[in-house]
């Protein structure tokens, strides 16, 4: 079963991935990675066209990850990514360059067997990398959860709540 986690950027879904691998051998996102390929350190100060081009790049990657391992669980999921870009580069993505975005994304949706959607766990630490701002979280989240409508896949997404009820 292919396995992806979705989550807004300010959770760490660190613990909650590997409880969900189990030992087996998990995908990690490989976004920061990508920038710092470039140069850079986040998405958000890279050049807007060759963002693109990697957010694009992570897509098709993570389709062919999927692809290639029918047992897999991925700390990341193509949701967030597509909800970071709606939330960030909505205002400099033509009708035509977001349906393209869409299509490419619904190879790696439609090997998505399940989806765990974290809507509360505990705070990621500061690394440098993602933005973690509470309020731009929220929109991400609520991002995520329209994209499931647009993909048609609301059956295959489970909603996990990670945080400590309190005593």
């Amino acid at each position: 079963m292919r396995v992806v986690i979705s989550a807004a950027p300010s959770i760490d879904l660190s613990g909650y991935a590997a409880k969900l691998a189990g030992g087996r051998a998990m995908l990690r996102d490989p976004s920061a990675a990508a920038c710092g390929r470039y140069g850079y350190q986040t998405l958000y100060e890279i050049p807007r066209d060759l963002q693109k081009r990697i957010r694009r790049t992570l897509i098709r990657e993570h389709a062919a990850a999927l692809r290639a391992d029918a047992a897999v669980i991925c700390d990341h999921s193509v949701f967030a990514w597509l909800a970071d870009w709606m939330r960030w580069l909505w205002s400099e993505t033509p009708a035509e360059e977001w349906d393209a975005v869409l299509e490419q994304a619904r190879a790696a949706v439609a090997l998505c067997d399940s989806i765990h959607h974290v809507v509360r766990g505990p705070a990621v630490a500061y690394d440098g990398y993602r933005w973690i701002d509470p309020r731009n979280a929220r929109q991400v989240e609520r991002l995520m959860r329209s994209l499931y409508a647009e993909f048609g896949v609301e059956s295959r997404v489970t909603y996990v709540d990670l945080q400590e009820p309190a005593a």
